[in-house]
């Protein structure tokens, strides 16, 4: 960016905000890998325009600094991951979890006074496709990713559901019978990138009935998705299913989505 600006460009965008203000969006929501926008709206030519990251406009690091007259700087621009653009909006490519945070856009006007508003950003991402997945169902059928599986016991049998790199949270449990299962073991851990994976765990026994594992409380989705397992006593004929149009309830009252696609297993 260079140092000079047209006062009508530059007015034709912030005359209408008030004298000694600054407007920012007050929250930004986006996915994981996208491009965010944050605008940084004052009246008149700025001397100079500071983003930063944190809480404290005085203490924060400097994100990029535009200075009239001079290039832009900062760390994020050393490292291509932000830029400013001519109205002064910061734009951050390629978002990820650590973008996640209160962001400052700080401003010495035309006067030399220093004025500042926040922009609080939560950052997202769903989980990876396919999901949720029945962990001991995995290979055992030519196409795991779309369908479901039969597991056969004499007794009883753990079986766990799982849904990785998501961020921030997903709900994950069992449905036998449409009654919501116990569980047995829940696990959550951090991936290097600040994503997350979990598990959970319950025991099943023979039925008739298939188990379903519903993810619920998917980020950037309001939709339930669901997958199910059968199983059965050894030599048992079965019917399978996979996941897409037909419904059952959720311990909510909801419907949650549940689709049948038949295979026989002798």
């Amino acid at each position: 960016m260079t140092g000079f600006y047209n006062e009508s460009v530059r007015c034709g965008v912030n005359c209408d905000v008030p004298d000694g203000v600054v407007y920012t969006d007050l929250h930004k929501a986006a996915e994981k890998g996208d491009e965010l926008l944050m605008k940084c709206q004052f009246y008149g030519v700025p001397i100079a325009v500071y983003w930063k990251k944190g809480d404290d406009p005085t203490k924060s690091p400097n994100l990029i600094t535009w200075v009239d007259g001079e290039s832009d700087s900062g760390s994020c621009v050393h490292d291509g991951s932000c830029k400013m653009s001519n109205d002064f909006s910061l734009i951050i490519r390629n978002i990820t979890v650590s973008d996640q945070g209160t962001y400052i856009c700080r401003v010495s006007n035309y006067k030399g006074i220093l004025i500042h508003n926040f922009t609080e950003v939560n950052v997202f991402a769903p989980p990876m496709e396919p999901f949720p997945l029945i962990d001991e169902c995995a290979g055992t059928l030519p196409n795991d990713a779309e369908q479901t599986c039969s597991l056969s016991t004499s007794d009883s049998i753990t079986i766990t559901c799982s849904a990785s790199s998501y961020f921030p949270d997903i709900d994950l449990f069992f449905l036998h019978e449409s009654k919501k299962m116990d569980t047995t073991n829940v696990k959550e851990v951090a991936n290097m990138d600040g994503t997350r994976n979990k598990s959970i765990s319950t025991v099943a026994e023979p039925s008739e009935s298939p188990y379903v594992c519903v993810a619920s409380d998917i980020p950037g989705s309001q939709d339930h998705r669901t997958v199910t397992v059968t199983v059965t006593f050894p030599g048992s004929t079965v019917a399978m299913s996979t996941s897409s149009n037909q419904t059952t309830s959720s311990p909510g009252g909801g419907e949650t989505k549940v689709a049948e696609l038949l295979f026989l297993i002798d």
